[in-house]
């Protein structure tokens, strides 16, 4: 699935700021909710060695974090990114097309701690590789806090494949395809 390969990528950026809301969602309150300006890039080494040239991934956007923390220590967290974008582009040719990325929800029902379980929740549209339709509707996957990184927050990546997809999504190696077809020379 095309958000699999962005979805590391987009993570690491909202941790920044989760970090801020976590760090003070210790107890049940209140949601907490923070938004900031995203603005990096980086190298995406999976397209990049499945089309043989270097591929780039750049986000710009915004990102809305809400942090809603239970009475029994569980914890949700919800990222929503309007209007954010995320380039695709291949330096050698010049070539470069823009997808879209949805809303995040990630679950802890035992509390944020490394280690602990999460279920990632990936809502809307994600991707638009030309000549493929973008990957839309709603998956659902096991996850876990793999690191905490101190003035970050949480790493939480997935565990297995999803528990559950509604909706239409494209085979990946089709929409890897695409994208090495869209960027080549």
């Amino acid at each position: 699935m095309k958000s699999r390969h962005s979805l590391g990528f987009v993570a690491l950026a909202v941790t920044a700021t989760a970090a801020a809301v976590l760090a003070t969602a210790s107890r049940a309150s209140a949601p907490l909710h923070q938004r900031t300006t995203l603005s990096l890039s980086d190298v995406s080494p999976e397209y990049s060695a499945a089309c043989g040239f270097e591929v780039d991934l750049t986000a710009n956007g915004t990102l809305d974090v809400t942090v809603h923390t239970n009475a029994d220590g569980s914890v949700r967290e919800q990222d929503v990114f309007p209007g954010l974008t995320i380039q695709v582009s291949a330096p050698s040719t010049g070539k470069s097309f823009d997808h879209v990325y949805g809303p995040t929800t990630y679950t802890y029902p035992d509390g944020v701690y490394e280690g602990a379980p999460a279920v990632i929740t990936e809502h809307g549209v994600r991707g638009d590789a030309p000549g493929i339709p973008p990957d839309a509707g709603r998956v659902v996957s096991p996850g876990i806090v793999v690191a905490i990184i101190p003035g970050l927050g949480p790493i939480t990546l997935p565990t297995g494949p999803p528990i559950s997809k509604t909706g239409n999504f494209e085979d990946p190696a089709a929409i890897v395809a695409a994208i090495c077809a869209a960027l080549g020379g």
